[in-house]
Parts: C-alpha cells; structure tokens; sequence
C-alpha cells in the first residue's frame, strides 16, 4: 500500500534545485573561470613587476673587470623579478659604443657601460641614461724600485695601455698626445691586463696603464702577485684641468697590502666617470626598468644622477630625466609597460584630452543639429495647421483661401516635410551622432511622419 503525502503535514519535503537555481550556479562559474583567464593574461604581460618586462644585454668590458661583475649583479636582480638581462664582455669602452651604434637586426644589445671622455657623435642615435656613481682610477702600474715621478721620466718608455679598442687605451693616447707629453716618445703596447702587469715586472715594458675602481680585486691581486707600485706624477693637476671630465682622487696608503705597503705613501691620481648608454632599440619600458635596477644595486646612483657635465655631446634621456626627478618608477610605467612602449603617458593623456574634447564637440554639433530639426519641424506643422485647422498659433481664424492656393501652399509644406524627414534619417546613422542619441532623431522623426500625415488627409 503506497504512502501519501499529508497535505496538513508540517514534515519538510525534499525538493530538487530549481532550473533557475542550477542556471546560476552556471553562470557564477563560467564569470568565476573568465575572470581567472582574464587575470592570468595580464600577469603575463609583466604589469606588477619593475623588471619583468625587461628583455636586453648589456655591454661591459673584459670578463675579468668590474663592469662584467656589476652586470652579473644586475642580471641576477633582474632574474629574480622574472626579467632576462644578458651580460656581454667585450674589448671595453670604444667597442661597445660601435656596438652599439651597429644597432644589429636583432634589437638585443641596447645599454652599455662607457668610459667618459669617449667621442660619440651627437648623431649616433645614442642617448645618455645617466653615471655610474663611483669613479674609476686610471693607474700607472711600475716595478717597486722603478717608478716614476715626473712626466719627464716617461721620455722613451715603453707603456702597456691595454687591449686595443678599450677606454683605457683611448684614454692614454689621448693623454700623451698633449702638446707637453708628445715630444716625450713613449711607445704603447697594447696586451690584456694580465699580460701587461707579467711585462711589467718582468722589466720589457716600464708600465701598465688600467683604468678600474681601486676595490676591484682583479687589481689587487695582480699588484700584490707582481710587486707592482701605483706611479704618481708631479703636477698631475695641471694635466687634469685640461680635461674637463677627468679629475683627482686619492689612493690610500697600503691599499692593496697592508704588510708590504702598496702604495708606500698616499697617492694621487686621475679618476674617470662610467656612463651608462642605450640606442634606440631600448624602448621606455626597458629604460626605466634598468634604470631601476641601478638604483637598487648602487644606493649612490640617484645622487649621483643627473650628470652635471660630461665629456660628450649625447642628450640625457627623456626617460632618465623622469627617473631622476621622481626618484621611482610611476604608476603608468609600472603597470602598463607594453603602453609606454607604444606612447609616452604624456601622449596618452594628451590622447585622452584630445578624444574627450572631440566626442563632446560631435556631441554639442549633433544638438545642434537636432536643435535645426526641431525648429524648422516647428514651423512647417504651425503653417500646417493653419491650412489644416484655419487657426494661426495665436488662435485666430485664418480667412478662408481658395481650393487652388490650399492645395499649392500644402504641397510645398508636404515637400518641406518630407525633405526634412529625409534629413532626419541621415542623421540618425551619422558619424557625428553620439551613441544614444539615435532616439532623439526618431523621435523628432516620429513627429514629422505624423505631421506628414495630418497634411496629407486634408490634402
């Protein structure tokens, strides 16, 4: 005997989920998973990262240099962040600014470090990123007992002045080719750094000429395994002030080793900045995100920027000038790099300016319009209804007109109206018509037609 359901009975049914239920539970869902996919293609685009978006090599120096270590530094930061900084050693300073202007097909090699004082002409489609903060030294390297100490003493030396292409060998024979130091007759060779510390103290060349922070340990060790000496020059400032990017520094005594002091006494010598170089395959992004990269690996490189004066012609970086005066990347730059790229910010707020002025001047035409439409409909239905209902808009009889006259005068209101429809329909469809605003047309349409239809039952 089957069981009935009591009706009276207070016992709680169960009851499937309804159709309406289930739908939106799908919809909930599929809004849940598009937001997902939505929000994983935006972290793909690299927008809460400073260097994710940060694709480029960077040109240093000799493996072995302090330029090659700051850039492994660089690109383990930009590792960690997800970009991809690829560190490229090469002959030194003049190299990597021809590289640089080669600007090869591929777009990859975009900064470089460079030795200041280097020519590169205005033309070259290179820009200026800024300095490194801490200079360089140049050293003349010499056997203990046999340094010299005027510039005198360099008359028919012989000098290792590094590999060719590199800035410490620009920067020497610029140096001896001063009209003072070039009846002297010194001989450059050009040998790896190494190499040319080995000569020295072997006696077949007098010095070796480096350009390098005084902390490199590459430097210590070699003048500490040849038993070198740091050459320091009578009137040194003399030659200095001639160069405007050079200046003096002061190399401390026991330096280098403590038990046999190296320098024996405090020595001064010329020091040089680093600039930091790019071309035009760096796109804003990539700029700032290096830029942001020297900024946290070196604390000095914000105080130290914008350079003062330089030794060469380049113009400072749109992109750097902005750096250095917020201190960070802003916000357009940090979330939306593949914009920037495109246009500057300022651009796209001009942009945004340009198109809202724009859409509000199509929208004040399009009432504009709209306000002609509806005047002119204005006055063809009251001369309508004086021929229609013989009364003026005053409420005053209008004296009865012959048949003929009616019907020639009612007419050309008709054509008039219908002219004016025509019109109205064009203009719904327009360029200039908001969207929106396509219901003021077809109401104004509405009322014509009516009026068209009022004419003509009397015509």
């Amino acid at each position: 005997m089957s069981r009935r359901a009591d009706p009276l009975s207070t016992e709680p049914l169960a009851t499937k989920p309804s159709f309406w239920q289930r739908r939106g539970l799908i919809r909930a869902l599929v809004i849940l998973g598009i937001s997902s996919a939505v929000a994983a293609f935006v972290s793909t685009l690299g927008l809460t990262r400073d260097y994710g978006y940060l694709h480029a090599s960077l040109l240093t120096g000799a493996s072995d240099g302090a330029y090659y270590a700051l850039g492994s530094d660089l690109s383990k930061r930009a590792k960690q962040d997800r970009g991809e900084l690829d560190v490229v050693a090469t002959e030194g300073s003049v190299d990597n600014v021809n590289r640089l202007i080669k600007n090869p097909a591929d777009c990859v090699e975009k900064f470089a470090f460079v030795q200041d004082g280097i020519p590169v002409k205005a033309d070259s489609g290179l820009e200026l990123l800024g300095r490194l903060p801490e200079p360089e030294s140049l050293l003349l390297l010499g056997r203990r007992d046999h340094t010299p100490k005027t510039f005198s003493d360099l008359r028919d030396a012989a000098i290792g002045i590094g590999p060719a292409g590199s800035g410490t060998a620009y920067l020497m024979r610029q140096l001896l080719a001063d009209p003072d130091m070039a009846g002297l007759n010194v001989r450059t060779t050009n040998y790896a750094l190494d190499e040319q510390a080995r000569l020295v103290a072997e006696g077949r060349i007098d010095l070796a000429a480096i350009v390098i922070r005084d902390d490199a340990e590459f430097l210590r060790n070699i003048v500490r395994k040849y038993d070198l000496e740091v050459a320091e020059f009578q009137n040194l400032a003399g030659l200095i002030s001639r160069y405007p990017w050079l200046s003096i520094g002061r190399i401390t005594a026991g330096r280098f080793d403590l038990l046999h002091p190296t320098p024996a006494t405090d020595r001064l010598v010329p020091q040089i900045n680093t600039l930091v170089l790019t071309n035009a395959c760096a796109k804003r992004a990539d700029r700032l995100a290096f830029l942001a990269l020297l900024s946290a690996a070196l604390p000095g490189f914000l105080r130290a920027n914008p350079p003062s004066s330089t030794g060469t012609s380049l113009p400072l970086a749109v992109e750097a000038r902005q750096f250095f005066h917020s201190g960070e990347i802003q916000f357009a730059d940090r979330y939306f790099p593949w914009a920037v790229n495109l246009m500057s910010p300022v651009y796209w707020v001009y942009l945004a300016m340009a198109a809202t002025a724009l859409f509000n001047g199509l929208r004040a035409f399009s009432r504009f319009r709209l306000w002609r439409i509806d005047t002119t409909r204005e006055r063809l239905t009251s001369a309508a209804r004086q021929w229609t209902d013989g009364k003026t808009d005053d409420g005053s009889s209008t004296p009865p007109s012959t048949p003929k006259s009616f019907d020639a005068h009612a007419a050309d209101i008709l054509q008039q109206l219908q002219n004016l429809r025509s019109r109205c329909h064009r203009q719904v469809s327009s360029f200039v018509t908001p969207m929106g605003d396509e219901m003021f047309y077809r109401y104004q349409q509405s009322l014509i037609d009516k009026a068209i239809a009022d004419l003509q039952a009397h015509l």
